[in-house]
């Protein structure tokens, strides 16, 4: 559960920085370029934290599955 709302977050982040690079293009505002920039990082970190999420999932299922000596 944990992974999807990283990975939907990070959908929306870069929806976002999407827009923000058309804004870029269409009218040349550098605080455009920022957001683009920030939105995109943003992205990119949500999309590294649900792939941490799912290796800590995968070991808790390793971890109870294992038999005990």
């Amino acid at each position: 559960m944990t992974q999807r709302l990283w990975l939907g977050l990070a959908v929306v982040y870069a929806c976002t920085a999407v827009v923000q690079l058309y804004l870029l293009a269409s009218t040349g505002a550098v605080w455009a370029g920022t957001l683009t920039a920030v939105g995109f990082a943003a992205a990119l970190l949500c999309v590294l934290a649900a792939w941490k999420s799912s290796d800590r999932k995968r070991d808790d299922t390793r971890e109870i599955d294992s038999p005990r000596s």
